[in-house]
């Protein structure tokens, strides 16, 4: 291939994926934003699961900001099934006084344990437990708003056809660029989310802020064969089995707040983890969209590392086109961040930007060999 040849295709796939983020920018903005009908009295019960290893730091916070979300006492319950941990969460669960609140420990009601899918064996156990029929669904540590459950259940009132509702994740704010990374990478994801779920071309969820009726899980059967993606794995069964059942809520009422890692492995363990998970989507959309944002960055990483053998013009070509695809990103960021009302460090978001076609490079090649990985102590692939 010649250069010139080579320098025409970038610019191409590049064009795409402007086509691309003006798309996703669409169905983002066409999403309507709901009323949460705080009126609203008739109201189902519903089951709120949680799953958790090691967050004796975490648990309290999360099950106090369920508790005091604005939603009748009497018409909820909370279920946390602890996966065998290591720390004192049992202790900080044992003291917890909240009303309708029930933990137990995973070998007490999962009677097969395959070491591989504890959370998923842990999440059925639950939702057979769970006396609604609607189940909401979080993740130890996160802080959820306080209209968080009455602004899933309106949705399921409003429009019997709703099986599937996935609402908005954001990481706290930091002061680092690495809480800053997965800041931004994380509000992109929420943004890409919305956006193909709005336009029904792919479905995307996260386990950390999700509700669905329990007929959807105890019917769908859910691929077991990885640790992680359950909630990606759900939704896209939800939305090939019923047309039109699945919802993005555009909805700052929705919002649930969880914790970057802190570290740079435990950063790279748990994108890895996320990762591998994609051999089992059955989205073919979602697929090539995956793979073509993955190819995109490629490309920048390529053109970069050719700066030293091709000299001057190589080096203009390569700054061109990372200016082009920053000005991409950054208006599709700043958009998303104007919604939740997020301020934005302009120079921590060059520096992801700038990072972030070699972080994917790295995570898309190294999670075609990753086979077991490390989370919170257990070995799983």
């Amino acid at each position: 291939m010649s250069l010139a040849l080579f320098y025409t295709f970038c610019i191409f796939v590049l064009f795409l994926y402007f086509i691309l983020i003006l798309y996703l920018n669409f169905h983002w903005n066409r999403l309507y934003i709901p009323d949460i009908d705080s009126k609203q009295n008739d109201l189902p019960f519903v089951s709120i699961i949680i799953i958790g290893r090691n967050e004796e730091q975490n648990i309290k916070n999360c099950i106090r900001s369920i508790a005091a979300n604005n939603f009748p006492k009497e018409k909820y319950e909370i279920i946390y099934i602890d996966d065998d941990s290591e720390d004192n969460s049992l202790e900080v669960l044992r003291i917890l006084n909240i009303p309708n609140f029930n933990y137990y420990k995973f070998d007490d009601i999962v009677n097969f344990s395959n070491s591989n899918n504890h959370k998923k064996e842990a999440i059925r156990s639950a939702v057979t437990l769970a006396k609604g029929e609607i189940i909401l669904q979080t993740d130890a540590d996160t802080i959820v708003n306080h209209n968080w459950i009455r602004s899933h259940v309106v949705q399921y009132l409003r429009n019997e056809n709703i099986k599937l509702i996935t609402a908005p994740v954001l990481f706290s704010e930091g002061k680092n660029i690495l809480i800053e990374f997965q800041y931004y990478d994380l509000l992109t994801t929420m943004g890409i989310t919305a956006a193909g779920i709005s336009s029904s071309r792919f479905y995307m969820a996260n386990g950390a802020n999700m509700s669905y009726r329990k007929e959807i899980y105890l019917t769908d059967k859910v691929d077991s064969k990885f640790a992680s993606g359950d909630d990606m794995f759900l939704v896209q069964k939800t939305a090939m089995n019923n047309k039109n059942s699945v919802l993005f809520l555009k909805d700052k009422n929705a919002l649930v707040v969880t914790y970057p890692e802190n570290t740079l492995i435990d950063f790279i363990r748990q994108r890895l983890r996320w990762a591998t998970k994609t051999k089992g989507y059955k989205d073919r959309n979602l697929q090539i969209m995956v793979s073509f944002v993955f190819l995109v960055n490629l490309f920048v990483v390529i053109n970069f590392i050719l700066i030293p053998f091709l000299g001057v013009h190589q080096l203009i070509f390569t700054l061109i086109l990372f200016l082009i695809k920053l000005i991409i990103d950054s208006y599709f960021i700043f958009n998303i961040s104007g919604f939740f009302g997020k301020k934005i460090n302009c120079g921590y978001l060059f520096l992801s930007l700038l990072l972030y076609p070699v972080y994917l490079t790295f995570i898309g090649i190294a999670s075609l060999f990753t086979k077991k990985y490390k989370w919170k102590g257990r070995m799983v692939r």
